[in-house]
């Protein structure tokens, strides 16, 4: 070889191995860079997200092919990458092969993402993203041109107008572009589906399961209008109102305690992790979220995340607290939670006076100096006695008031029984009281109570169910009408008696048994009287009757009484009391019966049941029966 070909070898190599720079420059722009990047599998259409960085690793999750996403770091084999789902804001975060992800260019930002489209055979992804910018983000945009800007907002505005002023049809939902999200949303059911158009048969898009919080914009009476990501590509979906608990957008900061051992989990439903536990008792700060639900901040692993409690395992701090004096009538215990469970701060001898705030529905707040520092604790309410808290004679017909704390301290005066009287300090099981006449003396505790006493109906609450109702007619299609007609007579005499009287139903509407026993327990009925007329395959039955259940308190002593009482007042025969196998008596809690107040299969009983002047009497009859019941 002459030394002149050697020469010209050497020459090429050298302009061989400078033309590589550029390659391996570049190559290292793309490792540094933490630009977006799309995912790009040529025959895989979900691509795996990896927990580490390794062949061997177990699957994060999967995203759909072409998905954007944005690099982190890129290492030899393997890219860590984020992504984020625009519909529930959860991020996720993984490894994927370097092969799988196509990194946009740096030296034309302009024409990154068409290019990018143009790889894909597909329009830019920004395009797509643009449906969510609104009028005045389009007009301010740097990057459009003036009548490029001017025709986004008018795209936007029709838009708009399309939303509020028709409901698309099916192909013209096709072409709606999704709004800005305006609200937030809870999956409360099992999942909630996406669909590709506003109509119950479309074709579900995506599913999303309980505790998922999704973002979406109103589109009619009955849809929601959203925007997520199939295959990559930003589409507009919807979501059934109904399907989903739209969130307040303002949240009320609260205090409240645990009433039992409480969890925090990482999403709205008791399905999900839990994030971290509280013995009951414990104080908590929190925050309005969901009907059901409450948000807070908790630290796990030293990093603030959120969390979700149930509305039902806290009991809220009352507001405003109140200040108050109160004495202890016995020994008695601060704790470092409402809880007495939990330690014990500090303990106070029987007589001591403490100053203390209203907190939670059995538990005071108290500041106690343990080693001169100022600490907070907690009071069992039942463990004190207020200072001026009014006490009512009880137990006997009437209270002698002595000078001193025992009987062999002289009588002063004597408090009849039903009397109220102010008790201002105990002293082991006497209380010094004042009389509603100004005398103080001191009196035995073992006759005063905080409940009232009821003067026979007097505060009494009376829950009056008129039978049947709305779809079901009752007994030859009036019963419903007579049964609400007597009803309401009886409603009026109870309340002129000073009675609270709930009706399960004031209309002509259908309730299930169920409910009207539901209203009973909600409302602590002190009685419960279902009302309804006969009927008999033999047109001769007459007369009245009055049903109970054995098992229930004393609800045959109220039957009777009732069932005399309305025997006296209309003159119909005394079929007599007793048991019968009726929900709304069988399966409440309190004081029930269910009164029969004659036959209609009785032509004769019929006509004069239907008259106001008895249903007047009969209601004359349940009023006195349960006046000598309470009395």
């Amino acid at each position: 070889m002459t030394n002149y070909t050697k020469i010209l070898i050497c020459i090429l190599t050298f302009m061989l191995i400078c033309s590589g720079f550029p390659v391996l420059s570049h190559a290292e722009t793309i490792q540094s860079s933490s630009e977006k990047a799309i995912v790009l599998s040529k025959n895989e259409e979900l691509v795996p997200v990896l927990k580490e960085e390794t062949a061997n690793s177990g699957i994060l999750t999967s995203i759909p092919n072409q998905s954007e996403v944005y690099v982190l770091h890129t290492g030899t084999s393997y890219t860590y990458i984020s992504f984020t789902d625009p519909l529930t804001d959860e991020e996720l975060t993984g490894y994927i092969q370097n092969s799988l992800i196509s990194a946009p260019e740096t030296a034309a930002p302009d024409s990154t993402d068409t290019k990018t489209a143009m790889l894909l055979n597909k329009e830019p992804l920004d395009s797509a993203l643009e449906e969510t910018r609104t009028p005045d983000e389009t007009a301010s945009s740097e990057t459009k041109t003036k009548s490029k800007s001017l025709a986004a907002e008018q795209q936007t505005e029709s838009e708009v107008t399309a939303e509020h002023e028709k409901v698309p049809s099916s192909s013209e939902s096709e072409t709606i572009k999704a709004p800005a999200p305006t609200m937030r949303g809870l999956v409360v059911q099992d999942s909630t589906d996406v669909y590709a158009q506003a109509e119950d048969n479309a074709d579900v898009l995506k599913s999303y399961p309980e505790g998922s919080i999704l973002k979406y914009a109103s589109f009619n009476n009955d849809w929601y209008i959203c925007k997520i990501y199939v295959s990559g590509a930003a589409t507009t979906a919807f979501i059934k109102k109904d399907d989903v608990e739209t969130l307040d957008s303002e949240q009320t900061n609260l205090t409240g305690i645990a009433t039992n051992t409480l969890a925090v989990y990482s999403k709205a439903t008791t399905n999900s992790k839990t994030l971290k536990s509280y013995a009951q008792g414990s104080v908590l700060k929190y925050r309005t979220f969901a009907s059901g639900w409450y948000e807070a901040t908790v630290y796990s692993s030293g990093a603030a995340v959120t969390g979700y409690i149930r509305t039902k395992d806290v009991e809220n701090r009352v507001t405003p607290q109140e200040s108050l004096n109160g004495v202890a009538p016995t020994k008695i215990s601060v704790y470092a939670k409402a809880s007495t469970s939990s330690k014990k701060l500090k303990s106070y001898a029987s007589g001591t006076t403490l100053k203390y705030k209203t907190f939670a529905s059995e538990w005071y707040e108290a500041t106690v100096y343990i080693s001169g520092v100022a600490t907070k604790g907690y009071i069992k309410k039942s463990d004190m006695e207020e200072k001026g808290t009014t006490y009512y004679v009880y137990g006997a017909a009437s209270l002698n008031i002595r000078t001193g704390a025992g009987t062999s301290y002289s009588i002063v005066t004597a408090v009849k029984k039903g009397q109220a009287v102010t008790l201002f300090e105990t002293k082991g099981n006497w209380g010094r009281i004042e009389t509603s006449s100004g005398i103080t003396g001191w009196a035995s505790l073992s006759y005063l109570t905080k409940t009232k006493p009821s003067q026979g109906l007097e505060n009494r609450v009376i829950v009056i169910d008129a039978g049947h109702g709305g779809k079901d007619p009752g007994a030859y299609y009036i019963e419903k009408n007579l049964t609400l007609q007597t009803a309401k007579q009886l409603q009026t005499l109870l309340k002129k008696a000073g009675a609270k009287v709930i009706m399960t139903r004031s209309t002509d509407t259908y309730l299930t048994l169920a409910q009207r026993v539901v209203v009973s327990h909600n409302n602590k009925a002190d009685a419960f009287v279902s009302l309804h007329y006969n009927s008999s395959s033999s047109s001769s039955a007459k007369g009245i009757e009055t049903f109970y259940w054995a098992t229930n308190v004393n609800e045959k002593t109220l039957a009777q009484y009732v069932q005399g009482e309305v025997v006296k007042q209309t003159g119909l025969s005394n079929r007599g009391v007793r048991t019968g196998n009726f929900h709304v008596i069988r399966e409440n809690k309190k004081p029930a019966i269910l009164i029969e107040l004659g036959f209609l299969s009785n032509a004769t009983e019929r006509k004069k049941v239907s008259t106001e002047t008895y249903q007047y009497k009969s209601a004359i009859g349940i009023y006195k029966g349960l006046e000598k019941y309470f009395d």
